[in-house]
């Protein structure tokens, strides 16, 4: 281990510091690293005899060391079947390994409720880089983080497999119904404690039972836990799926109105950084306003007063225009507007592919976003296939999926 670490200090260009110990040579610095590891607890030392010496890491050393590795490289944990894993065994439950089916069936439980915490979390830290981080995205690293980082960290690997094949609701009942068979036996309760006896899960049998019991009620408890879980799941889908049309939305906005104005004045001031911009305005803390400035006074709340509404007033045209054009800019991107959309691209065809819409603007490029997106969501007249290869449109990249009319899949 110290010829490793010798090997490595010695490729290494940049300096190297142990505390307020001089160390210069690398073997120096080696033995320094060991013994800091080995007073921390990551490791411990074994006498062989013939003046050989054994360093071990303990059992939860390699754990963190594991779980800080695949946070270095990225990885997530795929949600892969456990709902229909845990259906499966109470379904086949036999008494001859009842108490083996009941530990197995609590583990994947708790598999459940550990992945679906994460994916909980991972929602939030996409929504937390989108929205509240310090970024200065461009549309294009927006679409990128859509269609790649968050299309395949998130809905491919879990949130897909959660809303279709792995659904709760598709087994929830049966799950219930053979967890309460079960438990309401009371032949196969006291056979399962005999077996936890037998297995030294515990000296008496009282506690054995006792044993057998909190797994079962903990397995049946869980299944609501998990049901609110996938609830706050879709939620804070929904949440960031917003937030990232909106911030597409403010992207491409290059209208005349104070939202176009203000996108286009903030891409002239993170674009020229050359250009001393306290020569053309200045904005400063104000202490003390004046009665006269541009500040709305606060005042005292008033209740309101119904007033009748006048239906004979004259409205111009353009008035109408402008108000219908804001209406029809709000829905734009809503479920409603994205199944019209659909049907509307669908015709009469049973199916299209995402790679064969035209997209002749930015507006085009969110609706293709939300179609997937959205796929999974309640109320949906459509629904999507992923397919095995890439496919470009313009300078995005993403897996091509097919869409078609729920209940009509080629």
């Amino acid at each position: 281990m110290i010829d490793k670490l010798v090997d490595y200090f010695d490729e290494l260009k940049e300096d190297f510091q142990m505390g307020d110990s001089e160390v210069t040579t690398s073997r120096q610095k080696s033995v320094s690293v060991i013994n800091v590891l080995k007073q921390n607890g990551w490791l411990g030392e074994e006498e062989l005899g013939d003046y050989k010496t054994s360093l071990n890491l303990f059992d939860y050393s390699i754990k963190i060391i594991d779980l800080l590795k695949r946070i270095q490289m990225g990885e997530e944990n795929e949600y892969t079947g456990e709902i229909y894993t845990v259906y499966s065994l109470l379904s086949s439950f036999d008494i001859l390994d009842g108490l083996t089916i009941v530990e197995q069936a609590y583990q994947k439980i708790e598999d459940v409720l550990r992945k679906l915490k994460t994916l909980k979390a991972n929602i939030y830290r996409f929504y937390f880089d989108l929205v509240k981080k310090d970024r200065k995205d461009d549309l294009q690293k927006v679409l990128e983080k859509l269609l790649i980082d968050y299309k395949t960290n998130f809905f491919d690997s879990a949130y897909y497999h959660l809303k279709t094949t792995d659904s709760l609701p598709r087994y929830k009942r049966s799950i219930l119904e053979n967890i309460s068979y079960i438990y309401q036996n009371e032949g196969f309760m006291e056979t399962m404690a005999e077996q936890a006896l037998t297995k030294r899960k515990a000296l008496q049998y009282n506690d054995a039972y006792n044993y057998v019991e909190e797994r079962i009620r903990y397995i049946k408890d869980s299944i609501d836990a998990i049901e609110y879980l996938i609830e706050g799941i879709d939620n804070k889908n929904e949440l960031y799926i917003n937030a990232a049309a909106s911030k597409i939305m403010f992207l491409t906005n290059t209208s005349e109105d104070l939202e176009g104005l203000m996108n286009r004045l903030f891409k002239i001031i993170l674009s020229d950084k050359k250009v001393d911009y306290s020569q053309i305005f200045n904005l400063f803390r104000a202490r003390n306003l004046d009665e006269n400035s541009l500040q709305t006074v606060r005042r005292p709340r008033v209740d309101a007063v119904a007033e009748e509404i006048d239906y004979n007033q004259d409205i111009s045209d353009e008035v109408k225009e402008r108000k219908m054009a804001s209406l029809l800019k709000a829905n734009l991107f809503s479920k409603k507007e994205i199944n019209n959309y659909v049907t509307y691209l669908l015709g009469d065809a049973p199916r299209i592919l995402a790679s064969h819409i035209e997209l002749e603007s930015n507006d085009d490029f969110v609706k293709l976003i939300l179609i997937f997106l959205f796929s999974k969501s309640t109320g949906m007249v459509y629904d999507v296939r992923l397919l095995n290869y890439d496919t470009r449109i313009g300078h995005i990249k993403f897996t091509d999926f097919e869409i078609f009319v729920k209940g009509k899949s080629l």
